[in-house]
């Protein structure tokens, strides 16, 4: 009797009833049904910095482009701008670029033995009849003092603004033209250095044998007035030789004393300091010359 709970043993089986064991698939069911979500944020967070990638790529490159154009484009204008002037001077629109160039090469083949310097004799030592040393003649546009081959050439005022050389065109309106069309913004010739430069070259209207003797002295005279345009000078009179008339001993008052400026324009140099310091200057050069060549010819069309 002793054995029959040994019959009974299923009911005795409660560790065989896991209530819990069963019920566990059940309880993770909500785990395994979060996972897609956290997929797809992933996916989404991959394709987002991906397009934003590529955006950075294709704005680089359009940038890169651009700047690339840019430089292509001041590139071609350097190029096109170098080779439409032949040298380092800056032209106006006014000026004819072409018959610029002309003159340049024109002035290159200048003979200054020949042409201005034998222009320069004619006015400087003019022939007049009966003047004995030191006598004074009275000229249009300078008084003339003869001390054997010392010519004393003293600027009367009779050559100003006045003053018409050809087409009926005064000089007054011809340096107008000058400041306003061929200079740089406020610069000027100064008026009374050229009119005196210019009345010792001249001395008298009718000494001159045309308007390209009168064009070729203008020249000079621009390019000195041009080049001392911010400085007060007086000519007081000018000293030459008869033997070298190229040479102008100019009698100046500047920088608030006398001087004397030695000018040889054949040689294209200056000395101040009575003749002992050289001044350097590109005035003279053939392509600046060339600039007031043309600008006289434009406004007196010739």
């Amino acid at each position: 009797m002793l054995s029959a709970p040994t019959q009974n043993s299923p009911v005795q089986d409660p560790p065989a009833q896991s209530v819990p064991t069963q019920s566990s698939p059940v309880q993770s069911a909500p785990a395994q049904g979060s996972q897609p979500p956290k997929k797809k944020n992933v996916v989404l967070i991959v394709l987002i910095v991906v397009v934003a990638v590529i955006a950075a790529i294709i704005i680089g490159i359009v940038g890169l482009i651009s700047v690339f154009k840019s430089k292509v484009k001041a590139g071609l204008e350097k190029k096109n701008a170098i080779e439409s002037t032949d040298f380092n001077y800056d032209a106006p629109e006014d000026i004819d670029l072409d018959s610029l160039n002309e003159a340049v090469d024109a002035m290159k083949d200048l003979d200054l033995n020949t042409d201005i310097d034998a222009d320069i004799k004619e006015p400087e030592v003019p022939e007049t009849p009966e003047v004995s040393n030191e006598d004074k003649v009275n000229y249009s546009y300078a008084d003339v003092i003869y001390e054997g081959n010392n010519i004393r050439v003293v600027p009367n005022g009779g050559l100003n603004s006045s003053t018409v050389f050809a087409a009926g065109k005064d000089l007054g309106g011809f340096l107008d033209y000058v400041d306003s069309k061929v200079l740089e913004e406020g610069r000027y010739i100064n008026r009374d250095l050229f009119y005196d430069i210019l009345a010792t070259m001249l001395v008298d209207k009718d000494l001159s044998p045309g308007f390209e003797n009168s064009e070729r002295n203008m020249i000079m005279a621009l390019a000195m007035a041009n080049n001392f345009h911010d400085i007060k000078v007086k000519i007081r009179e000018c000293n030459l030789d008869a033997n070298n008339a190229a040479e102008y001993k100019y009698q100046v008052t500047a920088f608030d004393k006398d001087d004397t400026w030695i000018v040889n324009y054949n040689d294209r140099t200056v000395f101040f300091n009575d003749g002992k310091t050289e001044y350097h200057s590109d005035m003279f050069k053939d392509e600046y010359l060339a600039v007031w060549f043309v600008a006289i010819d434009e406004y007196y069309g010739k």
